[in-house]
């Protein structure tokens, strides 16, 4: 065979190869089923930089999966962790973590340069993907009752306070990011709040009712993330301080989060005061127990409707302005590292 012969198949095979390694759908409705596939996929084809769990399982039964992408080391590394779909109608956030995940493996392994230094990356971090969080809300908010169908009469009799595409609870009812044990589930209140099961607004009976929130919070207690992204959707704003903890980190939450906002134009909120509107949300217990970095990522400009935007807005209104988010965090956090507060100063001794 000729060199221009042997050159030509081997650009066909990997042009394959690379648009085979590509899963994520970015213009249509992402579903629990096809985010998971497309997990075991991922998790068949990049090893050995991957490793696929499953953390736990719904109040409905559902798996909610967790990647693992690090590669092999001597040395301890710092964990990261990025969370979708706590929410159930926000799907970019989903999407956006599974994209991330996608393209930064892909770039690991030499097909894309999105993540130029993403094997230097791993060196360092090892990044836990964690798409659906509500897996039950997730199918309720797309009406799709396959494999849960024993519970769609319960639901439906729930109280509603939109359409079911506005769906943002669990299964039963419970808002798993006003459910969190942070120490404010007494106060927590919102404009929205109910006094029963609702498709959103109920915060429970009590702190960490939810089987998911109590899945995520022993998840998080033993991984101890350094830096946790919790992405919901709407706002295309950063939600990374509040007053209770804000002490704690020696400034380093604001020094980072203000330098990501004005590389991605998305809004830094001010420090939020008021644990009536900020409390129970899985960053707030992350910075409040574990004393590690974490910030809620709203993506999408604001809307007046619940639900968000069209599933083909997802790369113009998400992806090309925060696309580099989550390695702008990475950098962020090194550069700043003589900061770093004790608790993430002396992460390995404690």
């Amino acid at each position: 065979m000729n060199f221009r012969l042997f050159l030509f198949f081997f650009l066909l095979n990997f042009s394959a190869f690379a648009q085979k390694s590509y899963y994520i759908e970015d213009n249509l409705k992402y579903t629990n089923d096809a985010i998971n596939e497309d997990l075991y996929k991922i998790n068949s084809e990049f090893q050995p930089f991957v490793k696929l769990d499953t953390i736990g399982f719904s109040e409905f039964g559902l798996p909610i999966l967790t990647l693992k992408i690090h590669s092999e080391s001597t040395h301890k590394k710092y964990p990261i962790w990025l969370v979708g779909n706590i929410h159930a109608r926000e799907e970019y956030s989903s999407k956006m973590v599974m994209k991330f995940a996608n393209l930064f493996l892909l770039s690991v392994v030499g097909l894309d340069s999105t993540y130029e230094k993403a094997s230097q990356y791993l060196e360092l971090f090892d990044i836990y993907v964690s798409p659906v969080v509500n897996p039950d809300g997730l199918k309720i908010a797309h009406e799709d009752w396959a494999g849960i169908e024993q519970f769609k009469d319960s639901v439906l009799k729930i109280k509603l306070i939109d359409g079911l595409s506005a769906w943002k609870a669990n299964g039963l009812g419970v808002d798993l990011n006003s459910n969190f044990d942070d120490g404010n589930h007494l106060y927590k209140c919102t404009s929205i709040s109910q006094e029963v099961p609702a498709s959103e607004g109920y915060k429970g009976c009590f702190p960490a009712e939810a089987k998911e929130t109590i899945i995520l919070q022993n998840f998080v207690n033993e991984l101890n993330p350094i830096l946790t992204l919790s992405f919901h959707t709407k706002g295309n704003v950063l939600f990374w301080g509040d007053c209770d903890t804000y002490e704690k980190f020696n400034n380093v939450d604001s020094l980072i989060s203000g330098k990501v906002a004005r590389m991605t134009g998305i809004k830094m909120m001010n420090l939020s005061y008021n644990p009536i509107t900020y409390g129970c949300g899985l960053e707030n217990y992350i910075r409040a127990k574990l004393g590690m970095l974490a910030v809620c990522v709203e993506l999408s400009p604001m809307t007046s409707r619940r639900e968000q935007h069209p599933d083909n807005q997802f790369n113009k209104l998400v992806w090309s302005k925060v696309g580099q988010l989550p390695v702008i965090y990475l950098e962020e956090l090194l550069k700043t590292k003589e900061l770093w507060p004790s608790q993430m100063k002396d992460y390995f001794l404690n």
